[in-house]
């Protein structure tokens, strides 16, 4: 299956899990309480939730540039405006095809390897996981007799558990990674085989970005401030809508949320964010009209969506990109690099580990 036709079939699936989504979060909705609410939002605390989530942005892209040190020096603002590509094509395009498009845009504006690029956002992504998951253990713990939670969150953190584990076995045992890579993949069919080994090897060249000097505890500090900061933007929004602060529902409905919508969905989430979101709300016993959780839900996503995808959108046109060479992205061969990949560190590497430069802080 070639071209856009083997995209049909994630698209259905994506768009069945949000009609099913909405379903469930629209049924026995008063809309009359969803406009009641959105009329007493104070707009100002609402603006202020708003550029928490930018600022929470700009350090995302701080943290990147620390990722692509040791390959690249890029600028914090070209940092931040990757992220925002990232996100903004997420919210257009389906089966979060935004960290493919953010991989190309960097690759072809550094000519930084393309499995660099890819593998250096896949450990973003699983650094992400595990901060979500421990602000959810923390939190969860606060809820009782709600199996549910606690269901995703051992699910969630077993999975990124072994992901971060397969990370440093890779960057720590290249050679023995490398083999049993090959030895797993050869007992599968040969496509499907050639094409995990492949990724394998793309996850390999990343991990020199998590060399053991002092920018690992900052990447670590930095994964978890990313989303105390998100976290905070659904504690003001409750300001927003006149409700007592509640710092337990924030973070809970915050790492619900954003473990929920790896599930594949419609762009942007919709109708997944929204029912897990007022879940939660209801759940935690911040307001008890669904009409309510349903309105506070909508302007958080909005909230996230509108500005990001707007500075994501001027980003690809900095980078040289449109909406229609974005969409062509996924049935492309990755970029070419015109000069020699970096190899992986070797288990024979007996040179001392140098330490984080002067410039660490950018």
């Amino acid at each position: 299956m070639s071209g856009n036709k083997r995209w049909i079939l994630p698209l259905l699936i994506g768009a069945a899990i949000s009609i099913f989504s909405f379903y469930l979060v629209l049924r026995g909705v008063h809309w009359g309480n969803v406009v009641q609410a959105w009329a007493h939002i104070n707009w100002w605390w609402a603006l202020f939730a708003a550029g928490l989530y930018l600022f929470g942005l700009w350090l995302r892209g701080i943290r990147c540039t620390w990722l692509l040190r040791p390959y690249r020096t890029i600028t914090i603002r070209e940092g931040t405006q990757l992220v925002w590509i990232g996100y903004a094509a997420n919210n257009i395009l389906p089966a979060r095809l935004g960290e493919l498009v953010r991989s190309y845009a960097l690759t072809r504006k550094e000519n930084i390897d393309y499995g660099i690029s890819l593998s250096t956002l896949l450990i973003e992504r699983i650094l992400d996981g595990l901060a979500i998951v421990g602000i959810l253990w923390v939190t969860g713990s606060f809820v009782s007799q709600q199996p549910w939670i606690d269901e995703i969150g051992w699910v969630a953190g077993g999975i990124f558990v072994c992901a971060i584990l397969v990370v440093f076995v890779a960057r720590l045992w290249t050679s023995f990674f490398q083999k049993s890579l090959s030895w797993f993949t050869g007992f599968l069919p040969h496509v499907i085989g050639e094409k995990i080994e492949n990724f394998g090897l793309r996850l390999l060249e990343g991990t020199e970005c998590l060399r053991w000097d002092l920018r690992l505890p900052g990447i670590l500090g930095m994964s978890l401030l990313v989303w105390l900061v998100e976290g905070s933007m659904f504690a003001v929004m409750l300001l927003a809508f006149g409700w007592p602060m509640s710092w337990l529902a924030a973070y809970l409905a915050m790492s619900i949320t954003n473990l929920g919508v790896l599930v594949p969905s419609s762009p942007g989430h919709l109708g997944v964010f929204h029912a897990l979101c007022a879940k939660v709300l209801l759940l935690v016993g911040v307001v008890t009209v669904k009409g309510d959780a349903l309105g506070y839900a909508a302007a958080v996503h909005l909230l996230q969506i509108i500005p990001v995808t707007l500075l994501g959108l001027w980003s690809l046109q900095y980078f040289g990109f449109n909406l229609r060479s974005v969409w062509a992205l996924k049935d492309q061969a990755p970029p070419e690099t015109t000069e020699e990949p970096i190899d992986p560190p070797s288990i024979d590497e007996t040179s001392p580990i140098p330490q984080a430069s002067p410039g660490f802080t950018q």
